[in-house]
This record gives structure tokens, sequence and C-alpha cells, in this order.
């Protein structure tokens, strides 16, 4: 999947929210927060407003700083990386 703008970016978030909505539904377990880059710094898309923001801190990323992180978030999408983050959550629920 190749990504041409920031738009469709922001439209790839937006449905995963919803996967983390759905997920919560179906496994009855809250995920707030799904990681997008980890690196130094954890970014991650929290589910609740859809922002972008340093998991550190949980404030979202200025202009500049959203900026300077989209294309890493951008290659962690296409790599599958992301949905990888969402599955490894549910991974860890106890299954009765």
């Amino acid at each position: 999947m190749e990504f041409v703008d920031e738009l469709e970016i922001k439209n790839y978030l937006t449905m995963l929210r919803a996967r983390m909505s759905f997920a919560e539904e179906l496994y009855g377990i809250r995920i707030n927060y799904l990681p997008l880059v980890v690196e130094d710094d954890i970014i991650i898309l929290d589910k609740n407003d859809g922002g972008i923001k340093r998991l550190s801190d949980k404030k979202s990323l200025s202009e500049s700083e959203l900026k300077r992180v989209l294309p890493k978030i951008r290659e962690n999408i296409e790599k599958g990386l992301v949905d990888l983050y969402l599955t490894m959550n549910l991974s860890s629920i106890n299954h009765r």
C-alpha cells in the first residue's frame, strides 16, 4: 500500500481507530493507544481523540514534530508494523 499524501494517512488512521473500537467490542478489552512508531520516543495513536502523541507525556505532537515523524509513520503502515502492533495487543487476551 503506497500513501500519496497526509490526507490518505489520516484517513487510514481513522480506519485504525474504528478497528481498535471493533476489537474492544469483540474481545471486551480497552485499547486506548496504538503504537505508530517505536523508537527513541514511542509515538501513539490515541483512539479517543485521534491525536498522534508521545506515549511518555500523552501530549499531541506539534505540527513540526508531526511533519518530522510522518514519513516514519507512513513507512510503518506500509510495512504492516502498525497492524502488527494492533494484533500484538490482542494476543495478550485471556480467552475463556
